[in-house]
């Protein structure tokens, strides 16, 4: 089980300048199609989501976006996967990054079970091979070896962070704040913020979480609140819901995954009030066509799906100023307010 030794998680957080325009980096988690429900099964290897990229992309280019899409070893060891991206980035239109899914990723040494699914859960040894084999793969199939990373189920562990560092990755985007994953094994970030940081034993690389928090009349409170609410006796009354509906806490991640445009709004205008201004909008790639996802099961679920984007961007680049960057801008921009030690 997943050692959640402080020691991890110790990291200075970036300064970000109060004039600054709101940034808005889009990572997708690039991946193979599996029943969410369903037990890990290293049979699930589908990559045919991957032929409507090209929809979502056009949304992007739309908004002079340029996402980091962070693929998996289904993706880049099948030319189903990999072929439509391949076009889209020799155009420059996109960035390559790793995402570790272990139970799909050789060597297979492990078992496949609900622990082994979180990267940083594997021996030493075994997560740097496994990560080891996915860069060379990525760098096969796209020119270079890919410098950002996000672990499959937000996983990290004691040792990825040393990995990293050793692989020459300079970023990760594994970090969920607010969220607990500890009771299946996995990392607890519920002490974390949406804030980039420098992270790692020479604080050389950049965190830049996943952006989530809370919104709400009660928000300051938030954590605090909603784990009570999460727990019997108030969980079986609901009471997550409630307080969402009463606009009391309502905890809500840059998704269109499960998260309507007017929460995403709420969240944006809650976090840059608090002085976020670099801000990390994410789903799974496998959400493109109707059938993958909890998310998008039916045509009409996609087309929500995909007006939610359209509607978030159009609020970010217009009503709150924002502009679209990179993780490689990002860091160019930070190295110069808010240097690592």
């Amino acid at each position: 089980m997943m050692n959640n030794d402080p020691v991890l998680f110790q990291r200075d957080l970036c300064t970000q300048p109060s004039d600054w325009a709101p940034r808005l980096l889009v990572v997708i988690d690039t991946e193979e199609e599996f029943d969410w429900s369903a037990e890990f099964s290293r049979d699930n290897t589908s990559v045919r989501s991957m032929r409507e990229i090209e929809r979502l992309q056009r949304i992007f280019d739309e908004y002079r976006i340029t996402p980091t899409y962070v693929v998996d070893y289904p993706i880049v060891s099948q030319a189903d996967g990999y072929r439509p991206l391949q076009d889209i980035h020799a155009s420059g239109r996109c960035l390559i990054g790793a995402h570790l899914h272990p139970w799909v990723n050789p060597p297979f040494d492990e078992l496949v079970n609900r622990v082994n699914s979180f990267p940083g859960n594997l021996p030493r040894a075994l997560e740097a091979e496994k990560l080891q084999v996915l860069g060379e793969t990525i760098s096969d199939r796209f020119g270079s070896k890919p410098i950002v990373y996000k672990a499959g189920r937000y996983g990290l562990g004691t040792e990825t962070l040393g990995i990293l560092e050793e692989q020459g990755f300079e970023f990760d985007c594994s970090v969920c704040p607010h969220l607990d994953s500890s009771h299946e094994g996995g990392p607890n970030y519920l002490d974390w913020s949406s804030c980039p940081s420098w992270v790692g034993k020479d604080r050389t690389l950049l965190e830049l979480p996943f952006t989530g928090g809370y919104a709400g009349v009660a928000r300051r409170w938030g954590s605090a609140i909603h784990d009570r609410a999460s727990r019997p006796p108030l969980s079986s009354m609901r009471a997550v819901g409630v307080l969402a509906r009463l606009d009391l806490v309502d905890k809500i991640y840059l998704s269109p995954e499960g998260f309507t445009t007017e929460e995403m709004i709420k969240l944006v205008q809650a976090l840059y009030s608090d002085g976020l201004r670099v801000f990390t909008f994410a789903f799974h790639s496998p959400s493109v066509e109707p059938g993958h996802t909890p998310y998008v099961r039916t045509q009409e679920d996609l087309e929500v799906f995909l007006g939610r984007c359209r509607e978030f961007f159009e609020f970010f680049m217009s009503r709150m100023g924002g502009v679209a960057t990179t993780p490689l801008e990002v860091r160019e921009e930070l190295l110069k307010v808010s240097s690592p030690l």
